[in-house]
């Protein structure tokens, strides 16, 4: 029944539309013909002639008019001969256009159009000419079914239009299943969904951000379309090359190679795995990224001397690529790569060094935001135990055999942990950091709790706590005197398992699946939905659940919405705020803030994006590392030997970690400074080794 009415409103919809376009080509005939007889009072011969000739033209017209409209009625709707796909041309290699594109660019079979289209802002198509047309605008259309339109259907689509000479194209959001160049600047369409738009008709392809510079005309012009290879080097836009390699697998190279799609795209070198399989297309999550930015990039090729394990038969086929990793102590990483010949394996050496070349003449503004340092000693035991980011302290404080979660209180000089088992919350004074004898004050009804937060209400005055177990979260005030005491003020239940929670301005948000609320702390009252239900552009999350990451206050009226998939900004209605949303690279494991930083913790890497202007500054190339803290300055990387990692700012003065001066690493105590949430500390204890240093 739904899927009836809506097709009965799509075809109502396209009754309006035809009777607006058939009554407003009517009156530009009549007017034309009203001109025609003003003139012929002056050449009545000629005149008599243009009339009955404009008569004749209106009759046809109108008679076509009521054609088309009862096709329609009919369920019938005519094919247009001139609709067809667009297939690119690579100039790189020469070839010439036609009907299939490769699997890189073929949108139609691979891709799953949803719930948004762009249209003109034009209200007759005919009014389209070359490329000045009327701005083009997002029209929200998320209440059509989801479908994967062939090309029958696009077909049907380009009917519905009065047949003009140039076309307009009609864009619809699309979720791509493998990596998809931008037709009009090139470059990937990177995300995991809704990277970008294609024609339902002639299927160009481009960035929300590029449909304004996309040429008006469908099917797009030949000498208007760019080749599927095309850098900007001022820009740092564009794809260079691209073909198939071979990397390790992800167990390592004694395991043997994996096969993938390699593309060199905005002075990035793009990894995308593929499976064993002879037609199988690569997927859409980024396996690796090498950023030609680096500054310890380089490409060589691969001599027995480099020590990697690989058979000698496939050294001539073989190259490598360098970054670097960690600046302290230096440590540089290289990914080895097999080309399928050796002649293949000179192209990619070659094209790789000339960009670098290329890309350092420019002077390219280095955009990196953290630079790497080993913390403390990875010989120490204690690290590898590592939880949190101030575990070691907590482990010599009570016998716990395990924490999950600490929350530094500063305001309320105390120290929050989910420990144990049975994940209970324990309170301990800060006091307890120095070794002192403490009591350890115990919140008896969070057991079996997954998270919490803490923070401030009343202007400062009051120290909250807020714990989530399962859906339902306790809201308690904290005292410190002689001993910790707590009182519960306000017990919630969220609609589902809470996954993320943060405190805004005095009000509590939650993340669950799917959905953001804010409840506010010191009064009674109702939550404010953070996804509201009457924007529609917001509707696919519903319809596409999806796990809650964490929430940011960018500002008192926006918001930035991290779920597992996608980044939505809204105001502080719960609308939009933003046509454009954050696209992640791979499958997020964890986010951190650091305003205005963001990192985006994935399998093989940490992406860092600005979060005001929106952009991809940074790829940090660490496997599987863990925050351990959730500005992600501190983190910890299981390596063959784990380490403890800090990422410091550039952009701040001074280090947030103070290293003592102590040739011996084994007495060192990692501590966090009482009256900064942000800057840590190393010390040496009284008596071993001088007096504590960075406090």
């Amino acid at each position: 029944m739904k899927t009836y009415l809506t097709d009965f409103v799509e075809d109502a919809r396209a009754m309006e539309r035809f009777d607006t376009l058939g009554v407003s080509a009517m009156l530009q005939l009549e007017s034309a013909l009203d001109r025609e007889r003003a003139f012929g009072q002056v050449l009545p011969e000629a005149a008599a002639c243009t009339a009955d000739c404009k008569m004749k033209a209106k009759e046809k017209y109108q008679s076509d008019v009521w054609l088309e409209i009862e096709h329609l009625n009919e369920g019938i709707v005519p094919e247009d001969p001139r609709s067809s796909s667009v297939a690119l041309c690579d100039t790189a290699t020469g070839a010439t256009a036609q009907c299939e594109t490769d699997p890189v660019e073929n949108i139609f079979e691979q891709n799953l159009k949803i719930k948004f289209y762009i249209s003109s802002g034009s209200t007759s198509p005919s009014s389209h000419s070359g490329d000045e047309a009327d701005p083009v605008k997002i029209v929200d259309s998320a209440h059509l079914p989801v479908h994967t339109p062939t090309i029958k259907r696009k077909e049907c689509h380009s009917s519905i239009l009065f047949p003009t000479k140039s076309k307009s194209h009609r864009f619809f959001l699309t979720s791509f299943t493998a990596p998809t160049k931008c037709h009009q600047c090139t470059s990937l369409m990177v995300g995991l969904i809704r990277q970008g738009c294609a024609c339902d008709a002639c299927g160009f392809s481009c960035h929300t951000t590029c449909v304004e510079k996309a040429p008006r005309a469908c099917p797009v012009p030949s000498q208007q379309k760019k080749g599927a290879l095309c850098l900007d080097a001022q820009e740092g836009i564009g794809t260079a090359y691209e073909g198939h390699v071979w990397i390790p697998k992800k167990a390592g190279l004694k395991k043997g190679w994996q096969r993938a799609l390699a593309i060199v795209c905005d002075f990035k070198l793009f990894l995308y795995n593929m499976d064993e399989e002879k037609d199988s297309k690569p997927n859409v999550v980024v396996s690796q990224v090498i950023d030609m930015r680096d500054g310890a990039f380089s490409v060589s090729s691969v001599w027995p001397s480099d020590f990697i394990p690989a058979r000698r038969k496939e050294m001539p086929r073989m190259f490598k690529v360098t970054a670097s990793q960690l600046s302290a102590p230096s440590n540089q990483y290289s990914v080895p790569i097999l080309a399928d010949s050796e002649n293949d394996k000179c192209e990619w050496v070659g094209v790789l060094s000339d960009l670098h070349k290329m890309l350092r003449k420019s002077h390219s503004r280095d955009r990196s935001v953290y630079v790497l340092k080993e913390a403390y000693d990875s010989s120490l035991p204690l690290i590898k135990t590592t939880q949190t980011a101030a575990i070691i302290e907590i482990i010599r404080v009570g016998d716990m055999k395990k924490i999950h979660q600490i929350e530094l209180i500063p305001h309320g000089q105390m120290v929050a942990v989910i420990s144990g088992r049975s994940h209970h919350v324990q309170l301990f004074p800060m006091s307890a950091l120095d070794g002192r004898k403490t009591d350890i004050h115990k919140l008896a009804e969070t057991k079996g709790c997954q998270t919490m937060t803490s923070g401030t209400v009343c202007q400062g005055a009051h120290t909250c706590l807020c714990v989530a177990r399962k859906s339902q979260v306790f809201c308690y005030e904290l005292f410190q005197s002689k001993k910790i005491s707590h009182r519960k003020f306000k017990k919630l239940q969220i609609p589902t398992n809470v996954q993320c929670m943060a405190i805004f301005s005095e009000e509590l948000c939650v993340g669950f699946q799917s959905g953001f609320l804010r409840y506010p702390l010191r009064r009674e009252g109702i939550p404010y939905r953070m996804l509201h239900s009457h924007d529609p552009t917001l509707s696919f999350i519903a319809h596409q659940p999806m796990d809650a990451l964490c929430a940011i206050e960018i500002s008192s009226i926006e918001y930035l919405l991290c779920f597992k998939s996608i980044g939505i900004y809204t105001d502080s209605r719960g609308l939009r705020s933003r046509p454009i949303e954050l696209m992640w690279l791979a499958t997020p494991t964890y986010c951190c803030y650091n305003a205005p930083y963001l990192s985006v913790y994935s399998e093989n890497a940490v992406d860092i994006f600005n979060v005001n202007s929106m952009d991809w500054i940074q790829t940090v190339p660490l496997k599987k590392v863990r925050p351990l803290n959730s500005e992600g300055s501190l983190n910890i990387l299981p390596s063959e030997t784990i380490r403890l990692i800090y990422f410091k700012n550039k952009m701040t003065y001074g280090d947030e970690l103070v290293f003592p001066e102590t040739s011996d690493n084994r007495q060192k105590q990692m501590v966090r400074h009482l009256h900064s949430k942000r800057r840590y500390s190393f010390r040496v204890p009284r008596g071993k080794g001088g007096p504590p240093a960075g406090l």
